[in-house]
């Protein structure tokens, strides 16, 4: 009877570790399954990239209009109310679809300074 006992806790242990092993060695392999199938990286949507150009408080690229329009309809709620981004992404796209449509460079103002009256002048 204690030789019984002896050999079915030895066949239990080794059970055990051999099921502990299998255990462990599909997870290895599950790991290198989801490693080996993960997503690539995407790339950042046009609208996305137009705002980090804009968190500067400028926007220095030149984007498609629609690139404009897009950024416009998926501005998040904290920039729509909490700073200028939506006013400085629509001067931007009047600028764009005014480049669009004369593609010549537009700069300032080069002739003579216009004298202004100030109130406070005599």
């Amino acid at each position: 009877m204690g030789r019984t006992r002896i050999a079915i806790a030895v066949l239990l242990v080794i059970g055990a570790a051999v099921l502990g092993a299998l255990l462990v060695s599909q997870e290895g392999q599950q790991v290198h399954r989801t490693a080996a199938t993960a997503t690539p990286a995407r790339t950042p949507t046009c609208e996305t990239r137009l705002l980090r150009d804009w968190s500067d408080g400028r926007i220095d690229g030149i984007y498609p209009v629609s690139c404009y329009r897009a950024a416009l309809r998926s501005l998040p709620a904290d920039l729509e109310v909490y700073s200028s981004a939506h006013d400085d992404i629509a001067q931007a796209l009047s600028q764009r679809i005014v480049l669009s449509r004369h593609p010549q460079k537009i700069s300032g103002h080069h002739g003579a300074a216009s004298p202004r009256k100030i109130a406070s002048e005599p």
